[in-house]
């Protein structure tokens, strides 16, 4: 388990796909952009950019798990920033070894800082639902 938060490294990745997805480059291209706006550490950029990879590598996989979790909303109706938070939170859980209520609780926390007022227990039910339906969590564990 990391002795040090890794928020740093969930917000570089955040604000990397977000440059990515508005720009419509690759993250190589908007990786300089990103590093001269959010100084991280080359531990925090290493572990950002595991999570950038992940995402990047589950993109299609992401639609249907939207579709499972979220049968009501389309994906295209998620906010662009709700979309990238969730999607970090879930290639977290499945690649890291943080505690699941380690990344809960991070995300909804970024959601808070970065998305509107409702994004924190929206991205935290998401989460939940994602992490019982893996058996990531017991259904009473949160």
């Amino acid at each position: 388990m990391p002795s040090v938060s890794r928020r740093p490294a969930r917000v570089f990745a955040l604000q990397l796909l977000y440059a990515m997805e508005i720009t419509g480059e690759a993250p190589g291209y908007c990786l300089p952009g990103v590093l001269e706006s959010h100084s991280v550490s080359s531990d925090m950029q290493r572990f950002g950019m595991k999570l950038v990879d992940g995402v990047l590598e589950r993109k299609e996989e992401f639609r249907n798990i939207f579709l499972e979790l979220i049968p009501d909303w389309s994906p295209e109706r998620l906010s662009t920033i709700d979309k990238i938070i969730l999607q970090i939170a879930m290639t977290e859980m499945q690649l890291a070894d943080t505690p699941i209520k380690v990344i809960l609780s991070e995300s909804a926390q970024i959601a808070d800082k970065f998305s509107d007022e409702n994004s924190p227990a929206f991205v935290n039910g998401v989460l939940q639902g994602f992490a019982k339906t893996r058996g990531l969590i017991a259904n009473d564990d949160v």
